[in-house]
């Protein structure tokens, strides 16, 4: 199964007045007017993805709000090859409740987090009964640990190594590491290394080969690539570029490190299905907007 393990859709008035400028000024594309459903399965199917994981995102300082309900949406109209995350900002006093509301009416089957976006250390109590809301409800958490384009993004919440306490506490809820938590990405593979229900992807590194070649060759070292996934970061990245450039690494050496045997790559594009993370395609229920 090729499974695209992170992925966005949205509409430009859901970025909120910060996040899109800035998004669409770091980035050539201007992907905050790319976000759409159909952009997105045309993205899908061009690549030849199975099934992708569409990830939600609310940040209440900076009015950015991809709502839970436009991902069950998308979900309700492809239940054969969207898994819906949605996401709750740990600082809205509802949050716990949208958490069980995103499980048990919209369908959705995790939860994104981002404690430099939201401004949220990892241990905080309101961050822990999130975890908590999670945990109880069998979703998986994906967690944008690392560094950030906005400029009031709080890097000071941001380290890989903070997710340590959550995953060794709550040994049973499946967590991903975004983007290899870079810059951060030995710490990445530290707390992968010791927590098994810890995972990353890859997306958004595969433009940069040499900062890619060296967080493989990390993680393969420590023996960890079976939880590596794919993912794109869609509409940032499309899957097909970024398959062509994780390729690449198969065919030339990059920064003195010999090329990378074929079959790691294509079994972390090819071989990481839903199962590796208790996910099975989900009901076809939700809300449509």
């Amino acid at each position: 199964m090729r499974v695209d393990w992170h992925s966005h859709v949205w509409r430009p008035e859901h970025l909120g007045p910060h996040w899109g400028p800035e998004l669409d000024a770091n980035v050539a594309a201007a992907p905050s007017e790319m976000g759409s459903w159909e952009s997105h399965l045309g993205a899908m199917d061009d690549a030849e993805i199975d099934v992708s994981v569409v990830l939600g995102l609310v940040a209440c300082d900076i009015d950015l709000d991809i709502p839970n309900e436009y991902i069950a949406g998308l979900v309700e109209q492809n239940p054969d090859r969207i898994i819906g995350f949605g996401s709750v900002d740990p600082s809205d006093p509802q949050a716990v409740d949208k958490v069980r509301y995103a499980a048990t009416d919209l369908g959705l089957r995790g939860i994104k987090l981002s404690p430099p976006y939201q401004g949220f250390h990892p241990h905080s109590d309101a961050a822990w009964r999130v975890y908590e809301a999670v945990a109880e409800h069998g979703m998986a958490m994906t967690f944008h640990q690392g560094g950030v384009f906005l400029r009031s993004g709080a890097l000071e919440f941001a380290s890989p190594a903070l997710l340590d306490k959550v995953a060794r506490t709550f040994r049973d809820t499946q967590i991903i590491i975004a983007h290899a938590g870079q810059p951060w990405t030995f710490e990445t593979t530290a707390v992968m290394f010791k927590n098994p229900n810890v995972f990353t992807d890859l997306s958004a590194r595969y433009g940069r080969p040499w900062q890619l070649a060296a967080i493989l060759r990390n993680l393969l070292d420590y023996g960890v690539t079976d939880r590596v996934l794919f993912g794109s970061d869609f509409p940032i990245y499309t899957p097909a570029d970024c398959i062509t450039q994780f390729r690449a690494l198969a065919g030339e050496s990059v920064a003195g490190m010999p090329p990378f045997e074929p079959e790691l790559i294509e079994s972390i594009i090819n071989d990481r299905p839903l199962s590796l993370l208790g996910l099975e395609l989900p009901p076809t229920k939700g809300l449509s907007e």
